[in-house]
């Protein structure tokens, strides 16, 4: 029986091991695309480039 408790035991911590990272590092870039620079989505591409990053900064 305790084979079977310390086995479950491992098996939980190496599943968990390779959950976690990825999990964690998911969330760290947000792509935003835009036109060209001459083009009106560029601008407003900017735009919320810099409120998302005001936001992030407070």
């Amino acid at each position: 029986m305790k084979k079977f408790i310390l086995s479950m035991i491992a098996s939980f911590a190496i599943f968990f091991s390779f959950i976690l990272p990825t999990t964690v590092n998911a969330a760290e870039f947000i792509s935003i695309g835009t036109g060209g620079p001459t083009g009106v989505y560029f601008v407003v591409g900017n735009s919320v480039c810099r409120m998302v990053h005001k936001e992030a900064a407070e």
